[in-house]
């Protein structure tokens, strides 16, 4: 008889099931958390276990389509939006704060397909931002988003100003998520 552990999933003809499931529940966590996610349907198809990359999709439906019968900007701004602070704020802790300050779009091309994004924060990134933040208790990064099509074809390029602080100790956030 084959009997079902965690090591056993982790290990076995499972394993690749089990990383479906990881992600589902991820995808469910954030739709619950995120208002915008939940109503606009983006689909994360991977996030590395140190939440440093992740690749999500974008879907082309009537929540998501403009006027002219094209993805509305605003539905790709919020798609994007949160994705950065989400990455960096996981992987600093409570201790610090992260917030976007300032955020520009440029639109390069309509389309009427599913949107991909990938980003990916190095954990040389992470360790220079805690090194920053220790000297001068703040720090502040850019990072540019690419949103592509599923035929590779470059829709729009976001740029993002990140806000990091270190908290003081005696006032932590503690992550809703």
């Amino acid at each position: 008889m084959y009997q079902l552990s965690l090591s056993t999933l982790e290990a076995g003809p499972f394993k690749r099931i089990l990383k479906k499931w990881k992600l589902f529940r991820f995808n469910r966590m954030i739709r619950k958390n995120w208002p915008v996610y939940h109503r606009l349907g983006p689909r994360f198809e991977f996030v590395s276990e140190d939440l440093l990359k992740l690749k999500v999709r974008f879907p082309f439906n009537n929540k998501t389509k403009g006027y002219n019968g094209l993805h509305f900007g605003g539905a790709i701004y919020a798609f994007v939006d949160p994705l950065y602070v989400y990455s960096i704020s996981e992987n600093l802790g409570s201790e610090y704060l992260v917030l976007d300050t300032n955020a520009e779009i440029d639109f390069l091309k309509a389309s009427n397909q599913d949107l991909i994004v990938e980003i990916e924060v190095s954990p040389e990134d992470i360790k220079s931002i805690q090194e920053e933040c220790r000297a001068k208790r703040k720090t502040i990064r850019i990072y540019s988003i690419e949103v592509f099509d599923p035929d590779g074809q470059k829709i729009a390029i976001v740029k993002k100003t990140i806000y990091i602080r270190k908290l003081n100790p005696s006032f932590p956030i503690t992550s809703k998520l």
